[in-house]
């Protein structure tokens, strides 16, 4: 018996691809993944985040926190200093929601709660 032989009745070719799909990359696969575990929009919200900075710039990021997205619901929680700065930040709700939603690529944000907390530092 050859190896060729010794290799079929071992099973290795058992599951091979049967035609059944067509070869993807792993990026494709991932994308996949994440779609069927239903875990890309929660990615989308997560990002949201991590893009407060880059959105609102680094002297608001400075006085300002991304502190949390309420899952489902598309309520983004920030915390600013002070009072004055979160009544700038009310009068700016609408284009920094628009800017993080085009940024994240969905209509992610839908509400901006604020709250002052003075220990941002």
């Amino acid at each position: 018996m050859d190896a060729e032989t010794d290799r079929r009745k071992s099973g290795v070719y058992r599951y091979r691809n049967s035609g059944a799909s067509d070869p993807v990359s792993a990026g494709d696969a991932i994308r996949q993944l994440v779609d069927s575990l239903g875990l890309a929009e929660k990615l989308r919200e997560q990002r949201v985040l991590s893009l407060w900075e880059k959105i609102v710039g680094e002297d608001i990021a400075a006085v300002t926190r991304a502190e949390g997205f309420r899952w489902g619901h598309g309520e983004l929680t920030v915390s600013a200093q002070n009072a004055t700065q979160s009544n700038w930040l009310r009068y700016q709700c609408e284009t920094i929601r628009q800017n993080l939603n085009r940024e994240v690529g969905g209509d992610v944000v839908k509400t901006i709660r604020l709250k002052v907390d003075p220990s941002i530092r």
